[in-house]
């Protein structure tokens, strides 16, 4: 069965892992989530210090925290987080797992205390902390008997006159003046005719597939990312007759993001044109990006205490670097094996573009049970819709923020944590639950997950354990158009962290 295309370019916003093109409404959730991550008490608790303070992390979550603190203080957490992820691919399954190491934490508060003043503390804190960690692998193989990469590349040439491009031209040169004169379609349907993925009926004027999809395409989809992004607080705050603290923080954030996605077709049907395409591609995703907090923590009695706080959302400025390359092998009009592969020798920028994603209301509530122990939950709210995006073109930038409008919902959060103690000793639990981005919960679905942990203190130092787990389910589509075909994902993440802290 032949395909044609004789319709104009079909864009699918509703992409979770975008390679290229990257600015899309996943990349745009992939930077406004965040894991739970910091200390090995914040982490043991489900992050629910929100009404709390006195620990290095709880400043990131509400910046009135530090003057909780009652010395000075510094730590630092080392940990490992596991992925293993399940795929459910047109009845194929896999499994794949990876692990990492990082110092996913470090900081420290110093505390000016003035019992003589109204104001009888005042505190300086900078702290970091991985916000997501992407060293994850992801393996996708089944049976489609709809579609293949030729689709990708037949409706990417959708529209493009044949006579744009020159088979004659140097290959690395064509595909670079493509690139700058057209833009990124023109360069896929380079590649997909260079290498007869797809081809040219000059009699009807139209691009052609000789795929046969009878018998079926052996179809496997590697995405493996790398890197992580990081936050940098930079933290004051001030508490007010021993009952109102209130803070402001400014954030400072690095992304450095790495993935190879990788697809591999293998046509069954023998008396296919199109044997077998491999398409594989590199991107390189790094830059900065800032924020602004404020919070207040009120003691109204000794054992409750009331938290608020709002963070503005994130400006990033990023760019984007990638390289990619396609293999084929077919049999030409004399029924010879052929292959045809094209590499090209060069890396493609994007950018810098600009994206605004959510930013986030919060309250919090605790109970302070003396030295026995504490009770905390806080309730926030990321408002995903909000979301924009600034390319370089107007027409791209509306495009893309109206599917941001249409795809992104709010998003509330509920996280609860507690911790007993015995003397020295600390016992913790934690539980947290985040509704997902997305308005149509088959692309993401609500995220949750526990966590468990114990400390001890001896003289001025501490040492903190946690362990985390957490799951995910979301539907990863392999490209924006052609071949649209989803996985079902079920990723299990799991962590375990150590934090040492000082007082001095």
């Amino acid at each position: 069965m032949k395909k044609i295309t004789l319709f104009a370019l079909i864009f699918s916003a509703l992409l979770i892992s975008g390679m290229v093109q990257s600015q899309n409404v996943g990349e745009v959730a992939r930077y406004a989530s965040e894991q739970l991550n910091g200390s090995a008490r914040y982490q043991a608790m489900g992050g629910a210090f929100g009404a709390l303070g006195g620990d290095l992390s709880s400043i990131s979550n509400n910046p009135a925290g530090s003057s909780v603190f009652a010395f000075n203080e510094a730590g630092a957490t080392i940990g490992v987080q596991s992925f293993s992820t399940d795929a459910n691919y047109l009845g194929g399954f896999s499994n794949v797992e990876k692990s990492s190491f990082d110092i996913s934490q470090a900081g420290f508060v110093l505390v000016l205390a003035n019992s003589s003043s109204k104001w009888d503390k005042v505190a300086f804190g900078f702290n970091t902390q991985t916000v997501n960690n992407f060293d994850k692998n992801l393996f996708a193989k089944g049976t489609n008997f709809n579609r293949g990469l030729e689709d990708y590349f037949l409706q990417n040439a959708s529209g493009i006159p044949f006579n744009t491009f020159d088979f004659n031209n140097n290959p690395d040169d064509e595909y670079s003046f493509l690139g700058s004169r057209f833009g990124y379609a023109t360069q896929q349907a380079y590649m997909g005719l260079y290498t007869y993925a797809i081809t040219y009926d000059d009699v009807n004027d139209m691009y052609i597939a000789d795929g046969l999809v009878n018998e079926g395409i052996d179809q496997t989809h590697e995405y493996n990312t790398s890197g992580k992004q990081q936050r940098y607080t930079l933290n004051f705050s001030g508490r007010y007759m021993k009952q109102l603290s209130l803070g402001f923080n400014i954030n400072i954030y690095a992304i450095d993001y790495a993935a190879y996605k990788a697809t591999s077709d293998n046509y069954l049907d023998e008396a296919s044109s199109l044997s077998q395409a491999f398409f594989q591609q590199d991107l390189n995703t790094f830059g900065t990006g800032l924020s602004f907090q404020f919070g207040a923590i009120f003691k109204a009695t000794d054992m409750l205490r009331f938290g608020a706080n709002y963070t503005s959302p994130t400006y990033y400025e990023l760019e984007d670097e990638y390289t990619e390359g396609l293999e084929t092998y077919f049999v030409d009009s004399t029924g010879a094996s052929q292959r045809a592969a094209i590499y090209p020798n060069i890396v493609n920028l994007n950018g810098p573009y600009k994206i605004k994603t959510a930013g986030k209301i919060q309250g919090s509530a605790a109970l302070v049970l003396g030295k026995k122990g504490i009770l905390s939950v806080d309730y926030g709210k990321k408002n995903y819709g909000s979301s924009t995006v600034t390319l370089p073109y107007a027409d791209d930038t509306n495009a893309l923020n109206s599917d941001i409008n249409s795809t992104l919902d709010d998003a509330t959060y509920l996280r609860v944590g507690g911790e007993g103690r015995i003397g020295d000793l600390s016992l913790r639990a934690g539980y947290w639950h985040e509704q997902s981005p997305y308005k149509n919960k088959a692309i993401m679905d609500d995220f949750s997950g526990f966590s468990l942990g114990m400390g001890i203190r001896f003289g001025s130092g501490s040492l903190d354990l946690a362990y985390t787990k957490s799951t995910q389910e979301y539907a990863q589509q392999l490209y924006y158009t052609g071949l649209t075909d989803s996985a079902s994902i079920n990723e299990n993440t799991g962590q375990v962290v150590l934090t040492y802290n000082v007082r001095f």
